[in-house]
């Protein structure tokens, strides 16, 4: 799992220094008004992508049981169902947003005449976008059923690298919102294409076929739609926030909000995909009629200490050196205008991060009712809270608001207990990061004030003692995991 998930860490890497580094040349080039019209409409078609209904995740799971049990008919089935399914959502999503642009972007009545059509130009644009990026959900979920992590994350680096690199050429040349969505659409088709070869690649020896069975589909329909009303919940947190505050402040402001949660959300993007591999392994593990289950528990153990020391580490890190990363994501602003801002959404995106353990325990068990309702609960109870601060305080409200979102903590909570881990054992296993965490917060925050050389020194310190602790407990001897990976690459 560690091999996979280090795949996994290396192309998050990249892709989130891209992301991070394209914010402020992006504003630098068409201004932070534009970013935030950019914002809006690309916000919006993330909503739309919620027409996925969960496939994605189910192909991974089913499938992977499939494969286990080497059952070439039920994973005919199990394709039969998710890709022609998605195939049919993606058409109608596309359709949708092309037709109703006009009154998606009549929502938004701050909006200028000019914001007004470009955003509805990009929006129709966008139904290209969408169609091709739900299709890729299905098939990375056969790539993640066979365990191909390297090749997934491949193929969403170039299409990270080609998206940004694209967008900052276009915004260059003097293209705006529009353009930028264009451009999307183009490197969204090309990367489906080769996302197409590969699941080829990797299913052409299973002699599979068309094949629909009703109890397997209704079974793949139940899992969907409670995975599918689980990503609302997310979405309404990751999406509709950034509609609220553009409804609300303007795009002026909304540019400022996304520059900063777009740099913080990074961290539970990272943490995440770092231990995406116990998806399919715990799924793979409890589809075997005996199994041993303290060897799942240590895979859990591990899973969670990779999560909470990735997760607050990145955050510890982005505290460090606030300051100095607003003056890069916001160019021509002062530090400490949004330096509370900053720190607030780091705090809150670092905790919340440490719930990916559960998110995954629970999508292996298939106990989607429980995860469905912590997502959309804690995501309605986040829009509540950033609806009444940004009324109430503004842009400091809205990043404040997102502490409601800390409700997915629960996903853990019952993850743990669906594998028979007691409360006390899992806490201690997370309870160092948790401390050491706490104590940066106290070090780079206005609690105490300390010079910068001196917080990098003391960043180093609790960096060396945190690995330091990591690799005793998971007795990793570094030499040997990455000859196991050169020699995998061979």
């Amino acid at each position: 799992m560690i091999k996979n998930g280090l795949y996994n860490v290396l192309g998050a890497v990249s892709r989130m220094g891209l992301t991070v580094l394209t914010i402020p040349l992006l504003i630098r080039l068409i201004g932070v008004e534009e970013y935030g019209l950019w914002t809006l409409t690309s916000a919006t078609v993330g909503i739309v992508s919620l027409a996925e209904g969960g496939l994605s995740v189910s192909t991974t799971v089913f499938l992977s049981k499939d494969l286990a049990n080497d059952d070439a008919d039920s994973a005919s089935q199990t394709l039969t169902v998710t890709v022609g399914t998605m195939l049919l959502l993606a058409t109608i999503a596309a359709i949708v947003l092309w037709v109703g642009a006009p009154r998606l972007i009549g929502l938004f009545p701050l909006l200028e005449q000019r914001q007004y059509l470009a955003a509805v130009q990009a929006l129709q644009v966008g139904g290209i976008v969408i169609w091709a990026q739900l299709l890729q959900k299905v098939l990375i979920g056969v790539e993640q059923a066979h365990e191909q992590y390297g090749v997934m994350n491949v193929l969403n680096t170039i299409q990270i690298t080609l998206s940004h690199l694209g967008m900052l050429i276009v915004a260059w040349l003097g293209g705006r919102t529009t353009e930028l969505m264009q451009w999307q659409a183009v490197v969204s088709i090309g990367v489906l294409i080769v996302h197409g070869w590969v699941g080829w690649l990797l299913l052409r020896h299973y002699q599979l076929y068309i094949a629909w069975n009703n109890t397997k589909g209704m079974d793949i329909a139940k899992y969907s739609l409670m995975t599918w009303l689980a990503s609302l919940g997310s979405a309404l947190f990751n999406k509709v926030d950034r509609i609220l505050v553009g409804a609300s402040l303007g795009t002026g402001l909304l540019g400022v909000y996304a520059a900063i949660t777009n740099v913080t959300v990074q961290i539970n993007s990272f943490s995440a995909v770092a231990i995406q591999p116990v998806l399919p392994a715990i799924s793979n593990h409890i589809a075997r009629k005996e199994f041993d289950l303290l060897t799942l528990q240590r895979q859990v153990k591990q899973a969670l200490e990779i999560n909470s020391i990735i997760a607050l580490g990145l955050g510890a890190g982005l505290l460090a050196f606030a300051p100095q990363i607003i003056q890069v994501v916001l160019p021509g602003q002062s530090p400490r205008d949004y330096l509370s801002e900053f720190n607030t959404a780091t705090i809150i995106y670092s905790l919340y991060s440490v719930n990916a353990v559960g998110y995954y325990v629970l999508l292996a068990v298939k106990a989607v009712s429980k995860f469905m309702v912590i997502q959309l609960v804690s995501g309605i109870i986040s829009l509540a809270l950033i609806t009444i601060g940004l009324h109430s305080f503004g842009l400091l409200g809205a990043v404040a608001g997102n502490v409601g979102y800390l409700g997915v903590f629960s996903l853990t909570l019952l993850g743990m207990k669906r594998l028979s881990i007691p409360i006390g054992l899992w806490l201690e296993w997370f309870k160092f990061p948790f401390v050491w965490f706490l104590l940066t917060v106290l070090i780079n925050t206005n609690v105490f004030y300390i010079e910068l050389k001196y917080k990098i020194i003391i960043l180093i310190l609790q960096f060396i003692i945190l690995i330091n602790w990591f690799k005793s407990r998971q007795n990793i001897n570094l030499k040997v995991l990455i000859q196991q990976i050169s020699k995998n690459k061979c």
